[in-house]
């Protein structure tokens, strides 16, 4: 007897090909509707827009076994390749990474559901419901947040609000490039403060610091 509340589809497949079958079947075609282009080498999906490019990106985990595991997550990533060439101009080396935000579904507090734990987990919950609830949660909180931050100042906005100063260096630099070279002043001020009252601060984000502070002129940007 089939339990209505439990459904498993294409239980049959590997995890690997049971998690893109159901991500192409219930995520893909809302996602190529807002022009998202599914990779073939990956279960990715990616749009331009301006100087960003938009992920999302399906992860399956290295532990799915059979019908026993069958995890994944998203992750929402934004990166453009003109920061990679202004840090460059600027700064006269290439930065770590041309990543303006790069989170786990999870990391977004308003993406709460009851369909994963840690990690989504088709064998343990209705894969209808599941997925369902991704691509709803996807449509509402996701994909908004990528727009958001496909934004220089916007983005350098989000990551104040939210106190992570760990990126003081992006904050600052996507403030400048925004042309908000008071922002940009202003960000080292909170950061400053921020790493004050935490212990075991890395020195590289004091050194940050005072490369911004040192290198600060008329036509930084």
């Amino acid at each position: 007897m089939i339990n209505l509340f439990n459904r498993q589809k294409y239980s049959d497949l590997v995890p690997g090909e049971r998690i893109e079958k159901l991500v192409r079947e219930y995520l893909q075609p809302d996602l190529v509707k807002l022009d998202f282009k599914p990779l073939k080498s990956e279960l990715t999906f990616k749009r331009t827009k301006n100087d960003f490019v938009q992920e999302i990106h399906v992860t399956k985990s290295r532990m799915n076994y059979g019908k026993v595991n069958v995890n994944f997550w998203l992750i929402f990533s934004v990166r453009s390749h003109k920061y990679a060439k202004w840090h460059k101009r600027q700064y006269g080396y290439d930065p770590m990474n041309d990543f303006i935000i790069s989170n786990y579904d999870s990391h977004f507090k308003s993406w709460k559901s009851k369909y994963r734990s840690t990690q989504y987990d088709l064998a343990k919950f209705d894969n209808i419901h599941l997925m369902k609830d991704i691509r709803s949660k996807m449509l509402r909180i996701g994909i908004p947040i990528l727009d958001e931050v496909s934004d220089w100042e916007r983005a350098a906005d989000y990551m104040v609000a939210r106190e992570q100063f760990g990126y003081i260096s992006k904050i600052f630099d996507f403030y400048v490039i925004a042309d908000k070279i008071k922002e940009a002043k202003n960000s080292l001020t909170l950061a400053e403060t921020c790493f004050s009252k935490i212990e075991n601060v890395p020195e590289e984000r004091f050194d940050e610091i005072k490369i911004r502070k040192n290198i600060f002129k008329e036509d930084l940007r």
